[in-house]
């Protein structure tokens, strides 16, 4: 049978538990470095603090970086404010915009043209001609059309707002052409003219061509304003029609201003968290109480710290320790049976019984009732062999307890109190003599290395291990 212990599997219960029964040390050594530290700190930050030339220092910093606290604050409080009314405007812009709010693949236009003559004309051979005032007139028309005036004027005529109706109506002036000596627009002759175009784009033919028709009232009225102020021309009628068509670019804009609102809103969240994350200065504690929030601070640290080193060292010991832990151990690693667990005897506080029953390990129960369990094992696993040796590396006293008690339960078997078999001659006498051994160990006595040998020993001279009582 192989015993080889080089490598064993760690049990991380049986390592916690290892720790949690150090608690008596780990709470000493925790509480003496919380005290060094904390107090070490404490005093030091005491003795910083008083000085005055750090007070004045600490005294300046904290007036600068209140100043900037105030004003970085300031800076997002005001960049929130003018984000939430920018977001309130393009969300009513998007509610109530006609343009935006309008099918781009059904959208009427309502059309207008008109030519303006000022019978202007270019005299053939002279050097010197005279101005013309058609653009001027036309610039008229143009910038009268699309005043705030007009414009708030039919906007209240047709139910809306002058900015939406402004997205809707657009005023512009046609390529240079000429009039023919017929009187026709055409590429020949020398008499100057000029398009004005009015566009309405609305959501049905009837609004368009209602929109139209009220802009079309103001033309006779701006022509006579405009003859006395620049001088005579007509105004002729080209065309005037209504159609629908598809608008691309108006799919294009709505999704951009949708995005927009969304940029918005992205934008005051990222203004909100880092106004969020702003952090207050604080202007430092006096000394005392400066030196009393490190102490703590520090004292918490030392704390955790020395129950982690002494945590470290009973870890290290546990991996690399040779003492037997448990029953439960020996079974995995020697493979022998256990006939019995029984407590050792020692009194234990209440936090070392309560994690002794956490762990399950043996407590203090009635001897007699399991000093009975563990000669029925014996019974029962020692077959044909009935002169047994008693045998562990157990206390001395400890196994001479439990070898007598053993051999009293075990009547019909002759049975041979012996000692440490690794260190008693009279022992080693007694094995080849004997049919089977029973083992006594005691956790954080016996060691593994002596178990091992102990089996080996026996196994080498042909011997059974019936199995092994193991104090906990």
């Amino acid at each position: 049978m192989d015993y080889n212990t080089e490598e064993q599997e760690i049990d991380l219960k049986d390592l916690m538990f290892a720790v949690f029964h150090k608690w008596r040390p780990l709470i000493l050594v925790a509480v003496i470095c919380g005290l060094l530290l904390g107090g070490v700190k404490g005093f030091m930050t005491y003795k910083e603090q008083s000085d005055p030339e750090v007070r004045k220092e600490a005294d300046l910093t904290y007036s600068a970086d209140l100043e900037l606290y105030e004003k970085n604050k300031d800076t997002y409080e005001k960049e929130i404010e003018n984000l939430r009314t920018d977001i309130a405007n393009q969300q009513d812009y998007l509610d109530n915009s006609i343009w935006i709010n309008m099918s781009p693949y059904d959208v009427y236009e309502a059309r207008a043209d008109f030519y303006v003559s000022t019978g202007y004309m270019i005299m053939p051979g002279m050097t010197y001609q005279n101005r013309d005032y058609t653009d001027t007139i036309l610039q008229a028309y143009q910038s009268m059309l699309t005043s705030s005036a007009v414009m708030e004027d039919i906007a209240k005529k047709v139910g809306t707002e002058p900015r939406y109706l402004q997205e809707l109506v657009t005023v512009t002036i046609g390529t240079i052409g000429t009039i023919g000596t017929n009187g026709t627009i055409g590429t020949n002759g020398n008499q100057f003219s000029r398009l004005l175009t009015i566009d309405v784009n609305h959501t049905s033919e009837e609004k368009a061509k209602e929109v139209l028709d009220a802009f079309l009232v103001y033309i006779e009225e701006m022509k006579t304003q405009i003859t006395a102020s620049i001088g005579e021309h007509t105004v002729s009628t080209v065309s005037e029609s209504v159609s629908s068509m598809v608008n691309l670019d108006l799919a294009d804009l709505q999704k951009k201003q949708v995005q927009k609102l969304t940029d918005l809103n992205d934008s005051l969240q990222e203004k909100q968290t880092e106004l969020d994350e702003l952090v207050e200065p604080k202007k430092e504690d006096s000394s005392k109480r400066a030196a009393a929030k490190d102490a703590v601070k520090f004292g918490v640290i030392g704390g955790f710290g020395g129950a982690f080193l002494v945590a470290f060292i009973v870890c290290i010991a546990f991996v690399m320790g040779d003492r037997v832990y448990s029953a439960r151990e020996l079974k995995d690693r020697y493979k022998v049976k256990i006939l019995g667990r029984l407590s050792d005897g020692k009194k234990v506080g209440a936090i070392d019984a309560w994690l002794n029953r956490l762990e399950g390990r043996a407590c203090n129960g009635n001897p007699e009732t399991e000093y009975g369990l563990i000669a029925a094992n014996v019974k029962n696993y020692a077959g044909d062999r009935k002169k047994l040796l008693i045998t562990g590396s157990a206390a001395a006293d400890v196994l001479e307890r439990a070898a007598e008690a053993l051999k009293a339960k075990l009547g019909e078997f002759s049975v041979i109190v012996g000692n440490n078999m690794l260190e008693d001659v009279k022992t080693v006498q007694e094995l080849p003599e004997c049919d089977g051994v029973i083992l006594v160990e005691q956790c954080g006595v016996s060691k593994y290395s002596a178990v091992e040998a102990e089996i080996e020993k026996t196994n080498d001279l042909g011997k059974c291990v019936v199995g092994c009582v193991v104090f906990e």
